[in-house]
């Protein structure tokens, strides 16, 4: 829920545009402040993520507040897995993991590769303790 203080303004004197592609909410106002001066303001926010339905958005204004109401995203239910361990919410997305066993036994052997690698190049190229006992 926001509540926007729009003090000294008529519901009449600004308007509000839910950008559905953009995920976004405008808010544009004027009013006459005296003369030939006006007041005028521009807010614009970025939906959050688990907004389900733009449509339901519902917007009230009294006592010089805007409040505006989201509708949440209902959570995600999953009945068709017995394992659900490979499955996460990404920008309100599901996602499935695909993971071979192949693919982590590869890892697997290139960790220890690496490991090798690195080990060896840190007895060639460190000296010796035994070395320096020596001379």
């Amino acid at each position: 829920m926001y509540q926007i203080p729009l003090h000294g303004f008529k519901m009449e004197q600004f308007k509000l545009f839910v950008n559905d592609n953009k995920g976004t909410i405008k808010i544009e106002g004027q009013r006459p402040k005296g003369g030939s001066r006006w007041s005028r303001f521009r807010q614009k926010f970025k939906l959050p993520c688990n907004v389900y339905n733009t449509k339901n958005i519902h917007a009230s204004f009294g006592n010089g507040v805007l409040t505006i109401r989201l509708p949440k995203r209902e959570p995600l239910m999953i009945s068709n897995s017995d394992d659900k361990s490979d499955l996460f919410v990404y920008n309100g997305k599901l996602f499935r993991l695909k993971i071979s066993k192949r693919g982590i036994l590869g890892s697997i052997a290139l960790v220890a590769v690496g490991v090798a690698v690195g080990g060896y190049v840190i007895l060639k190229h460190l000296p010796s303790t035994h070395a320096a006992e020596k001379h």
